[in-house]
């Protein structure tokens, strides 16, 4: 019991820190950040971006604000489609999905600098990422999913953390988390999670796009 009660203790404290790290994360100021994708785009411009580290890679359902410097007719926030491109005023479509944010706004520029105008300034921003998930599924306080952060990895402590941690008749000591390779096929591995948090040396684990994490009943 002391053991469960010490477990209990460690998820609310991790779950509380994830929630002030988010809280924090919202209300700072986007504008300035040195290393961005995007840092320093011109004053005047409309878009609110979301700031990301100059290797994020747009992919499909991302919605991206190009904005063309004194050319406000050009200026569009748009979704990636399916195929990985994105329609745009006088150049149309332009596949941006696979590349880096500055890799795109270096490819939208030239586009525009090749027919129609003469050393264009041009801003690509994320609005919206495309959702990333993990699904948690048992004897957790809150299951459901849990979003991966678009630009980091996201660890199993901190998934549980964001369920609410487990539940009172959960049984942290084996859970299962399920896995689908590039190839298609499905693996899963059990995880001591009352270890991972109780000792130092042993490592988190990093989860993936689409994993499921199943918190079995304690045998009682």
């Amino acid at each position: 019991m002391k053991q469960l009660s010490l477990l209990s203790a460690l998820c609310a404290f991790f779950f509380a820190t994830l929630i002030h790290a988010q809280d924090s994360g919202s209300g700072a100021d986007g504008g300035g950040s040195d290393g961005g994708a995007y840092s320093g785009a011109y004053g005047g411009g409309s878009g609110v971006g979301i700031v990301v580290g100059e290797n994020y890679v747009l992919k499909p359902s991302d919605v991206v604000s190009v904005e063309v410097y004194q050319e406000q007719d050009l200026n569009k926030s748009v979704r990636i489609e399916g195929d990985g491109s994105v329609a745009l005023a006088l150049i149309g479509k332009v596949k941006v999905a696979g590349m880096t944010v500055a890799e795109a706004q270096s490819l939208i520029t030239d586009l525009y600098n090749r027919d129609y105008l003469v050393d264009p300034q041009v801003s690509v921003l994320v609005v919206q990422f495309s959702p990333k998930v993990v699904h948690i599924l048992g004897s957790v306080n809150s299951p459901g999913v849990v979003e991966i952060p678009p630009d980091r990895n996201l660890t199993l402590t901190e998934a549980i953390a964001g369920v609410r941690g487990v539940s009172r008749l959960g049984n942290p000591k084996s859970i299962i988390i399920k896995r689908v390779d590039e190839d298609g096929r499905a693996r899963q591995m059990e995880v001591n999670f009352s270890r991972i948090v109780t000792d130092p040396n042993v490592k988190d684990v990093i989860l993936e796009e689409g994993d499921t994490i199943w918190v079995p009943e304690r045998i009682i």
